[in-house]
This record gives structure tokens, C-alpha cells and sequence, in this order.
């Protein structure tokens, strides 16, 4: 490829470094990201690395090439959720079980507790989004408005789908904005903070992970303050033995009253809701913790009494058994 192919790309006025040696590349990345292996994977074309990066609060926008074929082993992230997002070339990636060959088509979302191996091969260029695992965390469970265990994602993020490809647009016009000097560089720690959790919410809203059954939002903004305060309830309490009279006492109406507010907001009534709301938070948990938990303790954890009830309603809700759902180890 020619030199001046190299001239102009995403970040350039963030430079992080340029070199032709490996172990520089290696070295420099590993201080922005984990310590990691980074070997040749192929003796011909030629190794011209370069890195571009901005760090935000809880996020970094990188650029990243290696220009010859590549072999990249960080093990397991730790900290950090990494969405690389190919503009040239392909790379393999195995995230645990997950694998997938990435392109400008299909990008990639590497979660922190799963072993991450890599190949870029030559001519592979990606922007990256590196996300704090503890902030992404706190947004699901800002978003979910109950407390979540592990998230994970499904590795492929398939860029043609309309919910995704949106996203894409938000990410790459971020990107756009800092080089342009209208993001990242305000001084306004609030502004940059509502940015940030604007793309990471969208993210989690769009791409299959273990708590997307519970990220579904509902409530609209001029939900009347009663079915706020029932729904805050269902969220705060659904573990616990409660039911229609709890539910509309706590809301300060009438059982019958909340009924048909719900029916008129939602489609459907609060006591369904709450059934609901167990049996997503009880999918969250099989996706989630299969390996800790029996599917008897996540029952009981998820506000199911009643074991029997439990898997029917959860095959009625989602087409698959418990079992099926454990089985499957969608995200592991």
C-alpha cells in the first residue's frame, strides 16, 4: 500500500504513536489497553503500526493498524468492553466461545471476562471504542432500574441491521465531532457525561446481551406519576410475595383504577407486568450466572415460588425452557 494511504485517518490530530517496530506497537498499546501478545503472523507485507486516541470519562475513541497480517492475544480485557469497528480489511476474532470474522460489515464487541484471540490481517483498519466495565454496568442498570449481574454481549455486531447501523452513525459522527473540536474538549464534565451515556445506553439497547430482556423501555416520559411509583414497586419488590393490592397501595390508587392505567399505557396490567419482570430478570440470571446458580436458585432469586409454574410461564414467555436457555450458553 502507498504511503500517503496513510496520510489522513479517523483521530489524526490525537496521535498516540507511529513506528515499524513491533515491540513499540506492543509496548504502547498494551499502556492504553492490557498487556497482550503482539506477533507478525505472516513474513510478507510490511509492519507500519499507528495508533490515534481520546480519552473521555469512561470511554477512549482509538484508531488502530498494524498494516502486515497480524496475531494479537490479550487474554482477557478485565476492565474494559472493546467495539472494534473494521473501515478496512478483516480480522479474525474468538471472544470465548464466540467467533466471528470481522469486516466493515460485521464488527466486534469484545467482553472483559472472556480469552480474547486476534488476527488482523494486512490492510486491516478499525475504529475502537473502549468502554469502562463499570460504567457500562452502571448504565445497564440505570437503564434497567434494578440491579444486574455479569453483562455480556454477543461478539457480532452486524452493522446492516437498522437498529445497529444507527448506532454505527452516532459512533462514527462522535468520532467526526471530536476531530472537528465539538466534543471531548468542552471542559463540561455533565455534557460529557450524558454523550457517553448516550452511546453506551444505545449500544446495550441494540446489540443481544445477557440483560437485554430487562433494557426494553416502556414507560413514557408522561406516564402519569402513579404508574411510576407502581412500576418503581414491581422493580424494587418483584422478588418479593407481593401482588394487585401491594402494587396499587404503594401507588395510592384503587386495584381497579391501576388496572386500567396500565392497560391504557402498556397493553397489558401491572400484575402481568410483575410476572414479567420476574421471568426477564430469571433470563438474565440463566444468561448471566448458569455456571453459579441452579435453575431452582434462579427462581427463587428471580421471585418465583413455585418451581412448575415457573418453567411453563418462562417457555410460554420466550419459546424455550429454562434449561434450553442454560444450554445454550448464547454469550459465554
Amino acid at each position: 500500500m502507498a504511503a500517503d494511504a496513510y496520510l489522513k485517518r479517523p483521530l489524526d490530530r490525537f496521535r498516540s504513536f507511529e513506528t515499524k517496530d513491533v515491540d513499540e506497537a506492543r509496548q504502547i498499546v498494551g499502556r492504553h489497553f492490557c498487556s497482550h501478545r503482539l506477533d507478525r503472523a505472516s513474513a510478507s507485507g510490511r509492519f507500519d503500526a499507528c495508533q490515534n486516541r481520546l480519552a473521555g470519562q469512561h470511554l477512549s475513541l482509538n484508531y488502530i493498524r498494524y498494516g502486515a497480517d497480524v496475531s494479537i492475544e490479550p487474554g482477557e480485557l478485565t476492565d474494559f468492553y472493546l467495539i472494534q469497528v473494521p473501515l478496512r480489511g478483516s480480522a479474525d476474532i474468538s471472544n470465548g466461545r464466540q467467533s466471528l470474522v470481522s469486516t466493515p460489515k460485521l464488527a466486534s464487541v469484545l467482553n472483559p471476562d472472556r480469552h480474547t484471540t486476534m488476527r488482523w490481517h494486512a490492510g486491516c483498519e478499525q475504529i475502537l471504542l473502549q468502554i469502562d466495565r463499570a460504567f457500562l454496568h452502571a448504565v445497564a442498570e440505570k437503564m434497567a432500574g434494578l440491579p444486574l449481574a455479569r453483562i455480556r454481549f454477543a461478539a457480532g455486531l452486524d452493522l446492516a441491521r437498522t437498529d445497529v447501523a444507527a448506532w454505527s452513525r452516532c459512533f462514527r459522527g462522535l468520532v467526526q465531532a471530536v476531530e472537528a473540536g465539538e466534543a471531548f474538549d468542552s471542559g463540561d464534565q455533565r455534557r460529557q457525561r450524558l454523550l457517553e451515556e448516550a452511546l453506551v445506553g444505545s449500544l446495550l439497547a441494540c446489540q443481544a446481551n445477557t440483560a437485554s430482556s430487562l433494557l426494553e423501555r416502556r414507560e413514557s416520559g408522561a406516564a402519569p406519576a402513579i404508574l411510576k411509583r407502581a412500576r418503581t414497586f414491581i422493580q424494587e419488590r418483584f422478588r418479593d410475595e407481593i401482588g394487585l393490592l401491594d402494587i396499587s397501595a404503594h401507588a395510592g390508587t384503587t386495584p381497579r383504577n391501576l388496572q386500567i392505567l396500565f392497560k391504557r399505557e402498556y397493553g397489558t396490567g401491572p400484575v402481568q407486568q410483575l410476572h414479567d419482570t420476574r421471568l426477564a430478570y430469571a433470563r438474565h440470571l440463566l444468561l448471566a450466572d448458569a455456571d453459579s446458580l441452579s435453575i431452582a436458585e434462579i427462581a427463587e432469586a428471580s421471585g418465583h415460588r413455585h418451581f412448575g409454574r415457573f418453567s411453563v410461564g418462562y417457555k410460554k414467555r420466550f419459546g424455550e425452557s429454562p434449561r434450553d436457555t442454560r444450554s445454550a450458553r448464547l454469550f459465554s
